[in-house]
């Protein structure tokens, strides 16, 4: 983990090297729905032979750090998303027990903006991440907690930011963030 942490800071600050004088940064906050970890989990379900019910999901909380390397038009980022899925576990069509999965993901990527105004910006991207899943079992339903990892993704189809340097925006693409993410992002 800890080399892990070392890479990620020198890449975040080998593209401050490379950046143009006028470059930019931007933070974002944003929540995303459905995502890429509720397929995947859908799909889990199916293959483990049991059933669930009440499924509560959790938005996609993500926090993301850009900087521009190219004429304030391309991006590099870096970002943490966060979920959760909570569901009863049903046999004989009796509650057993319960679980708690809880992804945490890790992803690199890049946006160009073929539209940069001020005031209004699309762009178009992807990026790669690394997920973390555990799944926690109640004690009652006999089953163990499970912890894996597996590479995820995500491709930005189209993106929109609204407003100059503190400004909202929404995506529209696939993967670990959702087909739908939005938020509030500061640029300087």
């Amino acid at each position: 983990m800890k080399a892990f942490l070392a890479f990620t800071l020198i890449w975040l600050l080998g593209f401050n090297v490379f950046a143009q004088e006028k470059r930019r940064h931007d933070i974002s906050l944003g929540v995303g729905f459905q995502t890429s970890n509720e397929f995947l989990n859908t799909i889990g379900d199916i293959v483990s032979g049991l059933s669930f019910t009440n499924t509560s999901i959790s938005p996609t909380y993500m926090l993301t750090y850009k900087t521009t390397i190219v004429n304030q038009k391309w991006f590099v980022y870096a970002d943490v998303a966060y979920q959760s899925i909570s569901e009863d576990i049903i046999d004989n069509g009796l509650k057993i027990g319960d679980v708690a999965h809880r992804y945490f993901t890790v992803g690199f990527g890049t946006d160009y903006h073929y539209v940069s105004k001020s005031w209004f910006q699309m762009y178009s991207g992807f990026s790669v991440a690394y997920s973390s899943q555990n799944a926690d079992f109640s004690p009652s339903s006999g089953l163990e907690d499970q912890s894996d990892g597996f590479f995820n993704f995500h491709v930005n189809v189209a993106g929109f930011r609204f407003g100059r340097a503190l400004a909202g925006f929404l995506v529209i693409g696939v993967g670990y963030k959702g087909v739908a993410n939005l938020g509030v992002s500061y640029q300087f």
